[in-house]
């Protein structure tokens, strides 16, 4: 047996409402089925009624969510790209101890043990920061304490010095402009989902409000009906209005305010 659905979200409710309101436009005054009170709510001539109000705060979200999304890729990206740049580099300077270039204390300037054998932790975001900001600090380090510099270490049995040798592949001037982007795309991020939170708030001041005007005319609706002897006649009049019903196998059936019949089956 079909059972009513009533909205209980904000997108279920802004459907029901557009759809009582396009049903009112397209309906002979005899059969409007909801009042002239719940019609003022949803006037969309009036862009201080309800639906009007509810139409353009979910509208800003939408906008919000679209602008924030560019926004969103490309932080996911840059900071993917610097997990890699820092991944390298740590695999670098290893291979570079292996062959003698580097000493194997360097990988101390980079917050690494000197035995290590594996590189930092770059699974979240903030451990690729971190360890990013290991590298260009490091670096600077590295290269002042050897500036004059370094004794062997390679094996050569003339011993001496040998000059210091910045790393490459990447450098750490490449991996600091990359967290340079990073932390300009944080910003940008965290503005974006500001301004997309802020909408978001909007929608929920008026959802009170929006979600008692769609269960009332949804009440309405079937009362105005409620005289009509063939049940399946009646629901399809008042899925019209934007009445949900739920049938045994989960599916729904709605109709538009030009009569076609919407349904929607779980899975499918």
């Amino acid at each position: 047996m079909p059972h009513r659905r009533l909205p209980n979200t904000a997108a279920t409710v802004l459907r029901a409402l557009k759809a009582a309101r396009d049903t009112w436009k397209n309906s002979r005054p005899a059969d409007r089925a909801i009042t002239n009170d719940q019609w003022a709510k949803l006037d969309d001539e009036n862009p201080d009624s309800l639906l009007s109000r509810l139409i353009k705060e979910s509208t800003d979200v939408s906008l919000a969510l679209a602008a924030q999304a560019p926004v969103t890729a490309a932080l996911s990206q840059t900071s993917a790209r610097l997990a890699m740049f820092v991944s390298h580099f740590h695999q670098v300077l290893d291979l570079g101890i292996v062959r003698g270039l580097f000493a194997p204390g360097a990988r101390s300037y980079y917050g690494r043990d000197i035995a290590a054998t594996a590189i930092p932790d770059l699974s979240t975001q903030d451990a690729v920061i971190e360890a990013a900001e290991k590298v260009v600090s490091g670096e600077a380090a590295r290269a002042a304490a050897e500036s004059a510099g370094v004794p062997r270490w390679d094996g050569n049995p003339d011993g001496g010095t040998i000059p210091h040798v910045p790393m490459s592949h990447p450098t750490a001037a490449e991996v600091a402009a990359l967290l340079t982007v990073l932390a300009d795309l944080q910003n940008k991020s965290q503005s974006a989902q500001t301004k997309t939170d802020l909408e978001r708030e909007d929608v929920t001041r008026l959802y009170p409000e929006a979600h008692a005007l769609a269960v009332d005319i949804c009440d309405t609706v079937e009362f105005f009906h409620r005289k009509d002897p063939d049940a399946s006649s009646r629901r399809a009049k008042c899925a019209r209005w934007g009445v949900v019903y739920i049938y045994d196998d989960g599916e729904t059936q709605t109709t538009t305010a030009n009569g076609a019949t919407l349904t929607n089956t779980p899975g499918k």
